[in-house]
């Protein structure tokens, strides 16, 4: 399928970088990023695209050992006051038990023995809970990785450009946040590939979750901005992503009927669409940037009615919730906000924007900062606000952790506190609901990463 539809269009957002560097630079740089080998594809005939996991890497390595820039994850037992799961009750007096990384044991301090060689980490008058998890984060890079040349980037990626640990995720860390999913801004309708990773120090790989771990599809809104110029318009927007999605659905499905021995002829590889398989596949999700009544609507009939897409409502700000039993039908995630809440001229009041997903239905429910529009480490008080606009703290708690974890597709290692999953702990003086309660320790991956005892707050 050719790329007729997509129509070079000028500058339409703030976030541009085209005016300040030379076209030659930027033609040079797209080039490399089209023709670069893409590293989740493996040598093997079948030329499936896997997406990254943690640890993986472009280089091969030896069999024995692969060494950890972070050094070893020490084996501790964190002795709390209150143990906050998000996979079942609350614990009083709970102990967790941390190993390679991973949570070897959880639950009430007297059911759980502490094993010899164990580091004891006091935290008996504070509260333990699992690591905040971000679903629409653009300070984890360098950029916003827009070119702004064409509406629909499949072929770009952002996980090159990622800073590990940088000063503002480690502002971030001191908020509790320790997962982020980093993505493309929302200048063009369809930024690229993003990528899922840890607020934490160390290797690209070593930080990396998944990546590619969603698809940037910006609906409506900033690239409606056009800077004084004509744009393409809803309309057109709605055709140029619909549009994109097919060629990458026909490359997909053209795959799958040769590996399934149903096509004689081997398809060519295209290194532009080759992310769209995990995308059809079902493997991760869009994180879309969504919101207003008739946009939301657009983004269920295309991208999950006749897409059949996993996909996250990533605002649905405004009046948007009216849809939410049409949300609620097609088990969608909203991860709301940032500020979350509208007056309602037909009531004359404030109506916070999760507690009306909450009150049709909606299951899986969050919020987001898209900092640093918010500042990372004010993720909680998102949460915070929406509680004061009418959701509950216990949905809200679930919202920063396990929700979003899942609605990412990555609540197998993230979002709660259970055995085999990523330590990622934050040690709190109380509920992370209540503004006056602040972080004291944060252990990502096992290691301390955040300590007020010996740390300034950066907050």
């Amino acid at each position: 399928m050719s790329n007729r539809f997509l129509t070079p269009l000028p500058p339409t957002s703030r976030k541009s970088f085209t005016r300040r560097v030379p076209i030659w630079l930027r033609c040079g740089l797209m080039l490399l990023l089209c023709l670069a080998p893409a590293t989740t594809v493996p040598a093997d005939e079948s030329n499936e695209t896997a997406p990254i996991q943690a640890g993986a890497n472009d280089e091969p390595k030896p069999e024995s050992t692969v060494i950890d820039s972070r050094g070893p994850a020490p084996k501790l037992a964190i002795l709390v006051g209150k143990l906050i799961t998000c996979a079942g009750p609350n614990i009083d007096g709970g102990t967790i038990l941390v190993a390679d990384g991973k949570i070897q044991a959880v639950g009430p301090s007297n059911e759980i023995a502490i094993p010899e060689g164990y580091e004891v980490i006091d935290h008996r008058e504070h509260f333990a809970m699992p690591g905040l998890v971000e679903a629409h984060c653009h300070t984890a890079g360098s950029g916003d990785l827009n070119e702004m040349v064409y509406q629909t980037n499949p072929e770009l990626r952002n996980w090159d450009q990622i800073i590990p640990h940088n000063p503002r995720l480690q502002v971030a860390i001191a908020g509790g946040v320790t997962t982020v999913c980093q993505i493309p801004g929302s200048g063009t309708n369809m930024g690229g590939w993003g990528v899922l990773m840890k607020t934490g120090p160390g290797r690209p790989e070593e930080v990396i979750i998944r990546a590619p771990g969603v698809l940037k599809i910006a609906q409506a809104g900033n690239p409606e901005r056009t800077g004084g110029e004509v744009g393409s318009g809803r309309i057109g927007m709605n055709h140029v992503i619909r549009q994109q999605l097919l060629e990458g659905q026909l490359y997909v499905r053209q795959w799958d009927e040769y590996e399934a021995g149903h096509r004689a002829t081997k398809p060519e590889v295209d290194l532009r669409l080759e992310y769209f398989k995990p995308l059809f596949r079902r493997e991760i999700p869009i994180l879309v940037h969504t919101q207003q009544f008739q946009v939301v609507q657009s983004t269920l009939r295309i991208l999950h009615d006749e897409m059949n897409l996993k996909i996250i409502i990533g605002h649905g700000t405004f009046d948007a919730y009216f849809l939410g039993e049409e949300v609620r039908k097609r088990g969608i995630p909203v991860m709301a906000g940032p500020r979350g809440f509208r007056y309602d001229p037909e009531l004359g009041q404030i109506r916070g924007i999760v507690a009306e997903y909450d009150a049709r239905g909606v299951e899986g429910l969050g919020v987001n900062t898209d900092s640093p529009v918010i500042p990372e480490e004010e993720l909680a008080f998102q949460a915070t606000m929406a509680v004061r606009f009418g959701w509950t703290e216990e949905r809200a708690i679930r919202g920063l952790t396990i929700e979003p974890a899942k609605a990412l597709m990555i609540d197998h290692r993230v979002g709660s506190l259970e055995v085999g999953k990523d330590a990622d702990i934050v040690i709190l003086t109380g509920s992370i609901i209540d503004p006056r309660q602040h972080v004291k320790q944060v252990f990502i991956d096992g290691r301390n990463v955040y300590n007020t005892a010996v740390d300034r707050r950066r907050f």
